[in-house]
């Protein structure tokens, strides 16, 4: 079953604006699937909060609250310009090296980034809820960079660095900054 509502608001300048699609699984095997807006009221909770970082100014920023999250559903979520922010399976309970969290959150997902132009910036994955790695990418749309981290402490282990979409170098981490280049061919 599929389900769309299109609304446009008096204070909204965009017109046929998605905010929820529904794919209901078909058997127990599969999984439920939602295109969802962070901008739909009915699913996300909108709060604006300030920020502030040591050494910096405060910064108003916004914060997206799921309201009731579907358990071992598989969410895209789009921002107010269509752009997907974020896919990735709710899970309530989670199991990871015999620990249980029993907070619901996204723990296996793709958040992306995207610059002032609209082209994509960064794609970040994320594994059991720790950082696995993150892809960067120029205003052609072209790969950039790929950082790899140590899920257990989130720490750089290695950098693939791209030029023209093909590997020019591996930089491998031995610290925080030392590390072997090794160049592509070798």
């Amino acid at each position: 079953m599929l389900a769309c509502n299109c609304t446009k608001g008096k204070n909204d300048d965009h017109k046929n604006v998605i905010i929820s699609k529904i794919y209901h699984k078909s058997g127990p095997k599969d999984t439920d699937t939602l295109w969802v807006s962070q901008n739909d009221s009915t699913v996300f909770r909108k709060e604006d909060v300030m920020i502030k970082y040591p050494e910096s100014h405060p910064k108003l920023t916004v914060r997206y609250t799921l309201i009731h999250p579907k358990n071992d559903a598989y969410y895209f979520i789009y921002n107010d310009k269509q752009q997907l922010i974020e896919e990735g399976k709710y899970t309530a309970q989670y199991t990871y090296e015999g620990i249980s969290y029993n907070d619901g959150n996204f723990y296996n997902l793709k958040r992306y980034s995207y610059k002032k132009n609209g082209n994509l910036q960064t794609k970040h994955y994320q594994e059991d809820g720790r950082n696995l790695k993150t892809e960067f990418f120029n205003n052609d749309g072209q790969l950039t960079e790929i950082k790899y981290f140590n899920k257990k402490s989130s720490d750089i282990e290695k950098v693939e660095i791209y030029k023209k979409g093909k590997l020019k170098e591996t930089r491998i981490y031995k610290s925080f900054n030392t590390y072997d280049t090794v160049k592509a061919g070798e």
